[in-house]
């Protein structure tokens, strides 16, 4: 218990000496239970004072009886020492599945439409959010289950089993959210009085509402269901939102209908938060939610259109609709004008655009100049031979840019400075490559079919990425790469993927010292697998331990790599090892 519990106060440093003896009874307090020490590690560190810690171990010895029950009083003491304004962010966590990994993003969005994220600058509520969060990690109330590889951000979180019951029991105590799972004959009206509900099953709230008229309306301000595993939803009672003219979140991603108009949610006037999932999604070109900032709409099997009033929804911050085009003929007059800008918007995601002449992408990127994270695919015309630029969208950190024509000219695109992550697909690299060099902020670089004016080479020259940490090759049409380790002076993992035809990573990227991963992925090339080995024995040659990790997912690599390890214990080297293996 002492172990871990030093291990998660103060990291890789040793215990601070006037806590040492205190320490050790609050880790005795903690009777063994790794969940215990975890939540009392996330109160402690909050403050090193003696007093402090000696407070909390005196809280501690009132929670007495079984370990599950000695547990769950654990989670309510850490409850206890959160400040109030995070009280509510932890017990939402009880809107969610059991076991699920829950988007930090979506979290972020969902506490922001709830109303939980105040008193903060206009503009940096997602900053302010993402703060909530990580102060809720930094607690150990709420675990981190996927960060970022590049940059060590949270991207999905969960929480403990016994962390869970615990926000469902208080959110039941505290009226706060009601979750209902199984079958909808179990559930209630007269014992709900929630604002928040949670559904785990498929067709019962056509049922429940159904019961009775005013309950479900009156007391209704976010919903969220999920398809129980094994079913199919044919729940299509949008007829009912009518009712529900209170709702500020409308969760409905996990149950697809065949089609849905946005005509069918005009009543929910009060609506911030709303995802989809449906085969067909038509914009109404008269209604819009006037308060609408997250709108997600799964739409994998139709291409979605925006009309005109799209431009009115001045507080959208976040926007997801799979293969969605801007009608820009049909657009032109109301983008044009000044009042139309979407100021809040920040992430804009799988938007399709066609250039041409008869369309003015820049102008469209104009309204919406605070996005921060893009994702749009250019469509080309048969006389496109110019890309529009990005250079307006100066707050942009995130980028991926897909295009549909090789014959495109994308050498004079020019790329917002402070890009943080840039994902290019279909994209002619050679002609760019030096101006993504040329970015100063740049951490993570993921190239999908790229293609490259000298065929089957790539050469690097004097381009260097000085501050990538994350490179990603995927689909390489390429047998012979030229880089060097000044090309990457700060890398820290490659990723190839699919590279059938590459011979080999340039062998100078033993030499940078920053390396700590190579990951190969369904690459046929058994030359290419031998230079990864390679590079792992010269870098450990040099370093003089294991610094680089190799990962090969593929068939048979495993049962090689255990041939290779005992080879190189008889004195072969790594490459001749693989030989041997893969001839």
């Amino acid at each position: 218990s002492w172990e871990l519990l030093q291990k998660k106060v103060f990291q890789n440093k040793s215990c601070l000496s006037e806590l040492y003896d205190v320490s050790l009874e609050v880790a005795k307090r903690c009777k063994g239970l790794p969940l215990v020490v975890i939540l009392v590690a996330g109160i402690i560190k909050k403050k090193m004072e003696e007093s402090w810690w000696h407070e909390v171990k005196d809280a501690i010895y009132s929670y007495l009886g079984e370990s599950e029950e000695y547990s769950r009083g654990t989670v309510h003491l850490s409850y206890d020492n959160l400040p109030d304004y995070l009280k509510p962010c932890l017990l939402y966590m009880g809107m969610f599945p059991e076991d699920h990994n829950i988007s930090a993003s979506n979290l972020i969005n969902l506490w922001i439409a709830e109303g939980f994220v105040q008193d903060v600058e206009s503009g940096r509520l997602e900053e302010a959010a993402e703060g909530y969060l990580m102060d809720l990690i930094s607690s150990n109330v709420i675990m981190v289950s996927k960060g970022g590889r590049y940059n060590g951000k949270v991207k999905y979180s969960q929480v403990h089993d016994i962390v869970l019951h615990f926000c469902l029991e208080r959110s039941r105590e505290e009226k706060f959210m009601l979750a209902v799972k199984g079958n909808y004959s179990n559930f209630r009206l007269s014992d709900w009085k929630e604002s928040r509900v949670s559904f785990s099953f498929s067709d019962g709230l056509s049922e429940i509402a159904s019961k009775t008229r005013k309950p479900f309306h009156q007391h209704l301000r976010s919903l969220r269901m999920t398809l129980i595993k094994g079913e199919v939803s044919n729940w299509s009672a949008f007829r009912q939102f009518s009712k529900l003219r209170l709702l500020k979140v409308l969760n409905l991603s996990s149950h697809r209908v065949g089609r849905l108009s946005s005509a069918a949610l005009q009543a929910l006037i009060h609506l911030k938060y709303l995802a989809v999932s449906a085969r067909k999604f038509n914009f109404h070109p008269e209604s819009h939610l006037p308060h609408i900032e997250t709108l997600i709409v799964l739409c994998p099997f139709s291409r979605t259109v925006l009309p005109p009033i799209f431009w009115k929804m001045k507080t959208l911050r976040h926007v997801e609709i799979n293969d969605v085009v801007f009608d820009l003929k049909n657009n032109k007059k109301w983008i044009s004008e000044e009042s139309s800008k979407l100021e809040n918007l920040r992430i804009l995601k799988q938007v399709a655009i066609k250039i041409g002449a008869d369309d003015n992408v820049d102008v469209l990127l104009r309204r919406c100049p605070n996005l921060q994270e893009l994702e749009i695919g250019i469509l080309c015309d048969e006389d496109s031979v110019e890309i529009c630029q990005l250079e307006s969208l100066t707050q942009l950190q995130i980028l991926r840019l897909s295009i549909d024509s090789f014959q495109l000219n994308v050498s004079k695109l020019r790329l917002p400075l402070h890009i943080k992550k840039l994902v290019l697909r279909g994209t002619r690299i050679e002609s760019i490559v030096s101006s993504i060099g040329g970015l100063p902020s740049l951490e993570y670089l993921q190239l999908v079919l790229p293609t490259f004016i000298q065929l089957k080479e790539w050469c690097l020259g004097d381009v260097t990425f000085h501050k990538l940490k994350l490179l990603k090759l995927e689909c390489l049409n390429i047998s012979r790469w030229d880089a060097s380790e000044e090309s990457f002076p700060l890398l820290e993992r490659l990723v190839i993927k699919k590279g059938h035809e590459l011979e080999e990573i340039p062998l100078s990227f033993a030499d940078i010292q920053t390396l700590k991963q190579i990951k190969l992925v369904q690459c046929k090339n058994k030359s290419l697998k031998a230079s990864a080995l390679k590079i792992k024995e010269e870098a450990e040659a040099i370093g003089g331990s294991d610094i680089i990790d190799l990962i090969v997912k593929d068939k048979g690599f495993e049962d090689a790599k255990k041939i290779i390890t005992a080879l190189k214990g008889k004195g072969i080297s790594a490459t001749e090892a693989a030989g041997f293996c893969w001839g």
